[in-house]
């Protein structure tokens, strides 16, 4: 018996919003991180719901991990706040 493995991709519709994506939220605060220097964690979710919606969901989380998984921002538990690398 052969399995057949087959991949599966998220791919954008007409209704998808690339404004609510984790790509550009994340390059939202990217922009914002540099800009600021540091950053608290309240401070850049208000920024970003100024600028995208309050629709957000869990986009903002997901674009946090996903910059901190690229090493491109840091996280200070201290100051519960964010800078860039």
């Amino acid at each position: 018996m052969i399995l057949v493995k087959r991949i599966i991709m998220l791919t954008p519709t007409k209704h998808t919003s690339i404004k609510y994506s984790v790509l550009y939220i994340a390059g939202i605060i990217l922009y914002e991180v540099k800009r600021n220097g540091i950053i608290q964690f309240d401070e850049l979710k208000e920024v970003i719901v100024d600028k995208v919606g309050k629709e957000t969901g869990d986009s903002f989380q997901y674009s946090l991990s996903y910059l901190f998984l690229m090493n491109k921002i840091v996280y200070n538990p201290r100051l519960d706040s964010f800078s860039a690398l």
